[in-house]
């Protein structure tokens, strides 16, 4: 048996592990089940399939995405920061220059 002290000790560790990672179902676009990604706390995110099997795994940090296969092989790099596009419309139609008017006259 263990002591009880180590029990509080083994039940805080996994309360705390499991309070800081993040989960999210995936679903395809007809509302089926595609898998899910879950986020570490130390930013690793891996993506899992329906059936639970890992297809892969990124970081960012600091603008750049690292990506990993299901066995931890490095398999690129993206650096891309994201810009906010401005809030204007989208093919808003072009003014006609106008004649310039003198007035007074």
């Amino acid at each position: 048996m263990m002591p009880t002290n180590m029990k509080l000790a083994l039940l805080l560790s996994l309360s705390l592990t499991c309070s800081l990672s993040f989960a999210q179902a995936i679903y395809g676009p007809n509302g089926e089940y595609k898998g899910y990604m879950q986020t570490s706390p130390s930013g690793v995110t891996n993506i899992y399939n329906s059936q639970g099997q890992n297809t892969q795994s990124f970081q960012t940090d600091n603008g750049q995405t690292n990506f990993y296969s299901p066995a931890g092989r490095y398999e690129g790099t993206v650096t891309a920061p994201i810009q906010p596009q401005p809030n204007t419309t989208i093919n808003t139609p072009r003014q006609v220059p106008q004649a310039p008017s003198v007035k007074g006259w």
